[in-house]
């Protein structure tokens, strides 16, 4: 329909070009073989109005067919040239860093743990949100299925109050009541696990910085990692989004940094890394010189070796279990 329409344009605009200057030949003679008539001047100006009617219209006809055409593939080429910009410097290099896009206000992990799979490693750094607690039941029905989880927990301490002076609404005290109980529901969850349960957990009570809240799935069938992350400001997490990463499992992620292929999650997940072996380290030293040793948090009772072990290492350590 629209070409239609610009058809009927363009034929109505050569009709007023052609149409104007016949009108102007026709109505020319006509006054200078009737120049002595009284109406002489009327068929004067009916002559002139045809030819500003031709020459209007083909200049515009001109412009349009030759000037606006040059103008308007400069401003495409403009436009193409800032919105590459942008698609290439934003939009392709957030992707290309695994980035996914943000989550709603508060993180739905009833529904994540539902999508976990058997073999599923969860890697949880944890500051502080008081409605932990509300998901242990699907926790442990995840670990129950076959999910490994490998959890970071910020203890008592005099860092755990610094945290609780900065947040709003609530006190040092009720902050470390929340933490405890958080805590002691999940000692409630190792006791129900047991060896008949093809799960783990590990959980690890550290004193070091908090770091940010991570939420790290590894998912051994699709081969994918899926991170979530937010932000330690001055609200319990579970009042802040979550921005939303993905990319695939690599063997080795300890000098991807230093190639043009690094992407965020591998970043998460060697942060994470390295905090785990902070805090087993910790664990090693204190069983190699007998000392007793109470952060640390294992399910089955007999799978030790392995509720220490991250993923990657999670082979060995079965191996080393069952010999």
């Amino acid at each position: 329909m629209s070409s239609n329409l610009n058809i009927l344009k363009w034929l109505f605009a050569l009709v007023l070009i052609f149409g104007g200057f016949t009108v102007y030949k026709i109505f020319g003679v006509l006054a200078t073989d009737l120049g002595d008539k009284e109406y002489a001047w009327l068929l004067k100006i009916i002559a002139e109005f045809g030819l500003f009617t031709s020459v209007v219209i083909s200049v515009g006809f001109f412009h349009h067919w030759i000037i606006a055409i040059e103008e308007r593939k400069e401003t495409e080429k403009i436009f193409h040239n800032i919105l590459t910009k942008y698609i290439d410097g934003t939009v392709i290099n957030a992707k290309k860093r695994g980035f996914l896009g943000i989550t709603e206000k508060e993180l739905d992990f009833s529904e994540i743990m539902h999508s976990l799979y058997p073999g599923d490693y969860v890697y949880w750094l944890i500051t502080f949100d008081p409605r932990y607690k509300h998901h242990c039941r699907d926790l442990e029905l995840a670990i129950k299925k076959g999910v490994h989880f490998r959890m970071l927990i910020l203890k008592d301490c005099p860092i755990s109050e610094l945290c609780a002076s900065e947040l709003i609404g609530y006190g040092t005290e009720e902050f470390r009541q929340y933490n405890r109980l958080f805590l002691t529901a999940l000692e409630d969850i190792a006791k129900r696990i047991n060896e008949r349960d093809s799960g783990t957990l590990g959980v690890f009570v550290h004193d070091t910085l908090p770091g940010l809240p991570l939420f790290i799935i590894l998912r051994k069938k699709l081969k994918l990692m899926e991170i979530y992350n937010s932000f330690y400001l001055a609200e319990p997490i579970g009042r802040m989004p979550y921005l939303h990463w993905q990319s695939e499992i690599k063997q080795d992620t300890s000098y991807f940094f230093e190639s043009e292929q690094w992407n965020m999650p591998d970043l998460f997940l060697d942060y994470f890394q390295r905090r785990w072996m902070i805090e087993r380290n910790k664990l090693v030293k204190a069983e190699k010189e007998e000392l007793p040793y109470s952060d640390f948090l294992y399910a089955p009772a007999l799978a030790k070796k392995k509720c220490i072990s991250l993923d990657s290492e999670s082979d060995t350590s079965s191996g080393s279990d069952a010999a």
